[in-house]
């Protein structure tokens, strides 16, 4: 029949049955490694984003496939170990600082939730960090401007990654819940504080699972072939939709069980943010593609296909979290907005 209509529905070969399995798989092992250590929060949440930092670093110089020397990879984690602790190692240093000027020393002990009140990066230590590296290009001939600028960038950018994601798991702790003395109930530590992060991945690999899906099976036009040849229009509006609706029916079914993502983005109250909490939601999967496609230049621009292989089908850690990084710096920004009232400055 020549007015047959063309078959909508994309067809999986064995290709595309194996990488999707191998992704399942990784992911929910992944998952099962991650999701503890989010919930119970604390030096768990701390030492797991210290193990990922420590694999992105490994990545962001391994993967141009040069052989440094040994002064690059002990400046580059130096500097991003830097950029993601140095505020958190201040901060407690200065209170132990106080306490002793007034003679109560003793009663000071490393925090980690108290002080992530906002994100907070050293201009000092950027403007240092780019010294160092046009230095090491003057005086080594293997390191070149390419090099200066790579490793500034990336060291930056991956380093404002992780400590938002700090961030987003402690922030909680550091907002008031109108909850009474000191100490926030046992189901607020292991729950309802990691809500906003949960919330975070929800929305961000929510909508990466919901574009690949979308893509493999309704797939018909590529959205940008020179940088990311599997990635499709249809698969950008399936995870736009699906995944930013699913991060927001995650927020209300958290606040309708009395953890809002936030005590001042409440859904269901008289002063309601449900519009805030939409914006959060759906912006989170445009923001997602964007650093998907924005890493997935950095490798093709250098010629490499992925940053690492320890998460296996899905790459290294750096190609696993590169829409996280964006949408964590993204939700981070947002929500100390929110927070000073749509002022930009607080």
């Amino acid at each position: 029949m020549g007015n047959e209509k063309p078959q909508i529905v994309n067809t999986l070969d064995e290709k595309k049955k194996k990488s999707m399995k191998n992704r399942i798989l990784v992911g929910v092992g992944l998952a099962a490694v991650a999701v503890p250590a989010l919930i119970v929060g604390s030096w768990f949440w701390f030492v797991l984003m210290v193990g990922f930092a420590g694999f992105a670093v490994y990545e962001i110089i391994a993967a141009k496939g040069k052989k440094f020397h040994w002064t690059v990879w002990a400046f580059t984690y130096f500097i991003c170990f830097i950029y993601i602790f140095w505020f958190l190692a201040k901060s407690n240093l200065t209170e132990y600082l106080n306490l002793k000027e007034i003679g109560l020393a003793s009663q000071w002990s490393f925090q980690l939730e108290r002080w992530y009140d906002q994100p907070a990066l050293s201009l000092y230590a950027a403007i240092g960090a780019l010294a160092v590296y046009i230095l090491m290009a003057l005086i080594n001939k293997d390191f070149d401007f390419s090099d200066v600028c790579y490793f500034f960038a990336m060291t930056f950018l991956v380093g404002l990654g992780f400590q938002c994601m700090l961030f987003l798991r402690y922030h909680p702790f550091n907002v008031t819940y109108g909850m009474p003395g000191d100490e926030p109930s046992a189901t607020f530590r292991f729950w309802g504080s990691a809500v906003l992060f949960l919330f975070v991945i929800v929305g961000t690999f929510g909508s990466d699972t919901m574009a690949y899906f979308t893509g493999v099976f309704f797939g018909k036009h590529k959205m940008t072939p020179r940088i990311s040849p599997n990635k499709t229009w249809e698969g950008f509006v399936g995870g736009w939709v699906l995944g930013g609706g699913l991060a927001f029916g995650f927020a209300m079914i958290c606040d309708a069980c009395g953890f809002p993502l936030l005590p001042g983005l409440k859904i269901f109250a008289d002063n309601s943010m449900w519009w805030g909490v939409a914006i959060l939601s759906f912006s989170l999967p445009v923001i997602g593609v964007i650093g998907d496609l924005c890493f997935s230049m950095i490798k093709r621009f250098f010629g490499f296909k992925d940053f690492g292989k320890l998460l296996g089908a899905h790459g290294g850690v750096l190609d696993r979290a590169d829409s996280l990084i964006f949408c964590s710096i993204l939700t981070s920004v947002l929500v100390v907005i929110l927070e000073n009232g749509w002022r930009f400055f607080a």
